[in-house]
């Protein structure tokens, strides 16, 4: 008697896609700090506009800490998302809407890249301001460019980071388009 097994448990199955769509919800949540201490790797480098800004998972934290606190109330809209499963790579703009702890509106734009390797962010680059625009326009392809666009003024307190050879994988036919079930 011979019992198959269902195709799933038979084949390796990259945790990338479900731990990035976990990310994603927990930035439309809001919830950057628990963001970074469930997805980024110990060893995280985290690039803000072109600069590194922090690097491993305790420095990361340091610097989100302030920006979690200025917020009473922090969105985020994901757009633009486009992911290569066999490269661990992903790509999206999270428009950032909030209330600062004063009552004032915020509302920013950045654009992420990020490398991903066992289930772990271990490299993020996010550009905001006009440097968000000026990356999105000339780094994303153009299916992703729908409804990215650059917005409040940079230097807000939100990490950033900066364009990688290794990050800049080319997106081949495992690329997923927004909205789509990698």
């Amino acid at each position: 008697m011979t019992i198959a097994l269902p195709l799933r448990s038979r084949l390796r199955v990259s945790p990338f896609r479900g731990r990035l769509d976990d990310y994603l919800v927990s930035l439309a949540r809001g919830d950057l700090l628990g963001a970074a201490r469930a997805h980024f790797a110990p060893d995280i480098r985290l690039f803000d506009n072109g600069a590194l800004a922090a690097e491993g998972l305790e420095g990361v934290l340091r610097k989100l800490q302030p920006v979690a606190r200025r917020f009473a109330m922090l969105r985020g809209t994901i757009d633009g998302l486009v992911c290569d499963r066999a490269g661990e790579t992903a790509e999206f703009s999270c428009r950032f809407d909030g209330v600062e702890i004063d009552g004032r509106v915020f509302r920013e734009t950045v654009s992420v890249r990020q490398r991903w390797h066992l289930g772990r962010i271990i490299e993020e680059e996010q550009w905001r301001g006009l440097a968000a625009f000026a990356h999105t326009s000339a780094q994303a392809p153009a299916h992703a460019l729908a409804g990215r666009h650059a917005s409040a003024a940079p230097g807000s307190g939100l990490p950033a980071s900066r364009p990688s050879a290794a990050a800049c994988s080319a997106l081949g036919p495992s690329a997923c388009g927004q909205g789509a079930a990698a």
